[in-house]
C-alpha cells in the first residue's frame, strides 16, 4: 500500500514542549508529566485510513481521527459527527452533519469532506473497498447532507464503523506529505508529537463538538514486554497499560490497582489457508485430528488463568449464536486414528504462525498447542512475525495456492459490533484477507448480508456458521478478553463488541 508510515517519522517527531502547560488531574498535575498509557504496539502509519492493519491503528488514532458513525461503551452504535435515515428498503442512507464540528486545523467539517474520505478509503484501504463493496454512489446534497446509495442493503455498514472522517481542505491545502505526517482529525485529542518505536502524544482539542477533555495532555507509549508494562504501571510512570498479563491481575488488585475485563475481538485459535490443497491439513480429517489433541480447556483456565471466554463461534447474545455447536472433546487417541485414516500415520511437519506482542497469550498457547500436536506425532514449527507481516502474508495465500499457511491466529469471530462483517472478512471468498472459497458458506452470507431483520439475518448467519464449522477452517481455541490494570485513581470503561480502543476522553482521573 502506498503512503508514508511511521518510520518516515523517526527524524522528525514533535517534542511535547510545543503543548499545553494545563495538568491533566491530580495524579499527572503531582508528577509533571502527560497521562501515560503504555501498549504493546503502535501504529504502522499515523494515517488510519493507509494503515493495513485496523486494530492496531484504532486502539490510539481514534483519539485524533474519528469515524462517521459514533458508539457507546455498549458497543452500540450512535449518532456521532452525523446523524442518519435509512430508506425502507435499506438502499439509501441519508446523512446530516452536527452543527459545529471542526478539524484541528479548524477547517468546518462539510460534506465534501465526507465525500473526499470515502473515495480515499475506497483507493487506499482493502479493508474499507471490501467493507463498501455494495455502495454504488454518493451524493453531495448540501453543504450538511450527504446521501449513500447501495445497490443492496448492508446490514454491516453501519455497526462496523469503518468510514473515517478526514479534511479535505487540509489535503489540499498541505499535501499527501505532511497529511500523512501530522494527522488532523474531528476527534477529542489533536496530534501533538510521535518518535518512532517510543512514544504517540495528544493534546486535547478544547473546540471539540462533544466538550472540552477533561484530560489535557496523554502520551502513549510503546513497550512490547509485558513484564516492562507492568513494571511501569507499579513505579507510576504509567497511569494505565493495556495487555495486561493474565496472572498478574490478581496481585495488581491486592495492590490496589483498578482493573477492567471486556470481552472484545479477536477469536484466538487454528487457523487453515485451504486455497493450498497440497498440504496434509488440505485434508478435513487431519484438521479434525488436529483439533481433537488439543485440551482448550486446559489452555484457558490452566495458563491463561481462566481470563478468556471460550465459544465455538459467536457468543451468547449476538445475532446468529448457535448454542448446538459444541467443541471438540480432548481425544489423543481419535487424533492419532485420523491421522492414520488420512495417511499421516507417522505425522508431519507445520509451520505455526503467530503474531508477537499484539494479544497476551498468543505466544503461550502456541507453545501449548506445539506440545499437543508433538503427542500425536505433529512436529510444530513456531514461527512468530509482527502482525503487519502476517497479514501481507494471508493477502499472498489470497491469490497464491502454493504458501503453506497455518496459525495460531486471532481472527474476527465472537464479541464484534457486526458478526456478518466479522465472518466475511476472514472467510467470504471475495475478502482480500480470505483463504477459503466455499458457495456452500457464500450464498447464506451474502444473503445475510442483505438482511436487514435481525431474526431473518440471524438464521442466515447460522447456517453459514455449519459450514465453517464442518469444514474446520478455523478451531477456536479462546475468545479475547481485555484486561486493562491502572492507578487507582483512574476510571476507564472500555468499550464492549469491538476491536480494542484507548478512548482518552473515556478515561477519568480523580
Amino acid at each position: 500500500m502506498s503512503g508514508i508510515t511511521r518510520r518516515d517519522f523517526n527524524a522528525g517527531a514533535l517534542s511535547l514542549a510545543a503543548l499545553s502547560a494545563a495538568g491533566t488531574g491530580a495524579h499527572a498535575q503531582e508528577s509533571g508529566r502527560p497521562f501515560t498509557v503504555a501498549l504493546a504496539e503502535e501504529p504502522d502509519t499515523l494515517d488510519p485510513i493507509l494503515s493495513n492493519d485496523t486494530p492496531i491503528v484504532w486502539v490510539s488514532l481514534l483519539n485524533i481521527v474519528e469515524p462517521l458513525v459514533g458508539i457507546g461503551t455498549d458497543g452500540n452504535i450512535r449518532p456521532g459527527v452525523a446523524t442518519w435515515h435509512a430508506s425502507d428498503d435499506g438502499k439509501t442512507i441519508e446523512f446530516k452533519i452536527r452543527e459545529g464540528v471542526i478539524f484541528h486545523s479548524g477547517d468546518p467539517l462539510t460534506a465534501d469532506d465526507l465525500a473526499f474520505s470515502h473515495a480515499r478509503s475506497l483507493a487506499k484501504n482493502p479493508f474499507y473497498k471490501r467493507h463498501a463493496h455494495a455502495v454504488e454512489g454518493f451524493e453531495v446534497v448540501d453543504r450538511q447532507t450527504f446521501r449513500i446509495r447501495f445497490s443492496a442493503p448492508d446490514a454491516a455498514y453501519l455497526p462496523t464503523r469503518a468510514f473515517l472522517v478526514e479534511s479535505k481542505a487540509y489535503h489540499d491545502r498541505v499535501g499527501e506529505e505532511a497529511f500523512v505526517k501530522h494527522p488532523v482529525g474531528t476527534g477529542p485529542y489533536k496530534f501533538a508529537g510521535y518518535a518512532f518505536g517510543e512514544h504517540l502524544d495528544f493534546a486535547a482539542f478544547d473546540r471539540y463538538w462533544g466538550g472540552a477533555p477533561q484530560i489535557k495532555r496523554a502520551r502513549f507509549i510503546f513497550v512490547k514486554d509485558d513484564t516492562t508494562r507492568l513494571a511501569k504501571l507499579r513505579a507510576g510512570e504509567a497511569d494505565l497499560i493495556l495487555g495486561t498479563p493474565f496472572p498478574a491481575v490478581k496481585s495488581l488488585e491486592e495492590a490496589g490497582f483498578h482493573i477492567e475485563r471486556v470481552p472484545v475481538n479477536p477469536s484466538v485459535g487454528l487457523y487453515f489457508d485451504l486455497f493450498n490443497t497440497k498440504m496434509p491439513w488440505g485434508d478435513l480429517r487431519v484438521r479434525q485430528a488436529m483439533a481433537y489433541a488439543i485440551d482448550g480447556e486446559a489452555i484457558v483456565k490452566g495458563l491463561l488463568q481462566g481470563m478468556p471466554t471460550r465459544y465455538p463461534w459467536l457468543a451468547p447474545g449476538e445475532i446468529g449464536y448457535d448454542p448446538s455447536l459444541k467443541f471438540y472433546p480432548y481425544d489423543p487417541a481419535k487424533a492419532k486414528a485420523l491421522l492414520k485414516e488420512a495417511g499421516y500415520a507417522n505425522g508431519f511437519t507445520i509451520p505455526l504462525y503467530y503474531s508477537e506482542g499484539q494479544y497476551y497469550g498468543i505466544r503461550q498457547t502456541v507453545e501449548a498447542v506445539a506440545l499437543y500436536f508433538h503427542a500425536i506425532g505433529i512436529k510444530a514449527e513456531p514461527r512468530g512475525h509482527e502482525v503487519i507481516d502476517l497479514i501481507k502474508l494471508i493477502r499472498k495465500a489470497h491469490t497464491d495456492p502454493s504458501v503453506p499457511f497455518a496459525a495460531v491466529f486471532a481472527n474476527y469471530v465472537a464479541n464484534t459490533a457486526s458478526p456478518v462483517d466479522a465472518l466475511g472478512l476472514s472467510f467470504w471468498s471475495k475478502s482480500p484477507f480470505a483463504m477459503y472459497d466455499n458457495p456452500a458458506f457464500d450464498r447464506p452470507y451474502e444473503e445475510a448480508k442483505r438482511t436487514l431483520d435481525d431474526t431473518k439475518r440471524g438464521d442466515l448467519i447460522r447456517q453459514a456458521i455449519k459450514v465453517l464449522d464442518h469444514d474446520k477452517i478455523i478451531y477456536t481455541l479462546w475468545d479475547n478478553v481485555d484486561v486493562y490494570a491502572m492507578s487507582a485513581k483512574v476510571r476507564f470503561k472500555p468499550t464492549h463488541k469491538s476491536l480494542p480502543m484507548l478512548l482518552i476522553d473515556d478515561m477519568h482521573v480523580s
